[in-house]
């Protein structure tokens, strides 16, 4: 089984790649911001892929709505849109680094 390292917390989880990163974290009581339950809506699973992005999942048309070309290219994804099927080192940003609308509810 994959592993993923969450390189700023000095953790590593098991992934199951049938589920997404988002689901894996929440399944093991890793640490993550999330408030749309997984819909791509708020942009607080957002994480920096350090090492293994070749073994993730292509980037869908709502990461892109929800990121931008910008962050993606610079490696950054939504938890809950990305799987994996080989080991991971990721970055999840604290809170205080997230924009200001990851603490409100998304829109309709």
């Amino acid at each position: 089984m994959p592993i993923i390292t969450i390189a700023n917390h000095d953790l590593t989880i098991p992934a199951n790649p049938g589920q997404s990163l988002l689901n894996n974290f929440l399944i093991n009581q890793a640490p993550i911001h999330t408030i749309c339950g997984g819909k791509a809506r708020c942009g607080c699973c957002r994480i920096k892929i350090l090492s293994g992005a070749a073994a993730t999942t292509k980037v869908n048309d709502l990461e892109v709505a929800r990121l931008g070309r910008e962050l993606i290219d610079a490696g950054w994804r939504l938890a809950c849109q990305t799987h994996t099927l080989r080991d991971l080192t990721i970055y999840v940003p604290p809170g205080e680094e997230l924009d200001d609308h990851c603490c409100e509810p998304p829109g309709p």
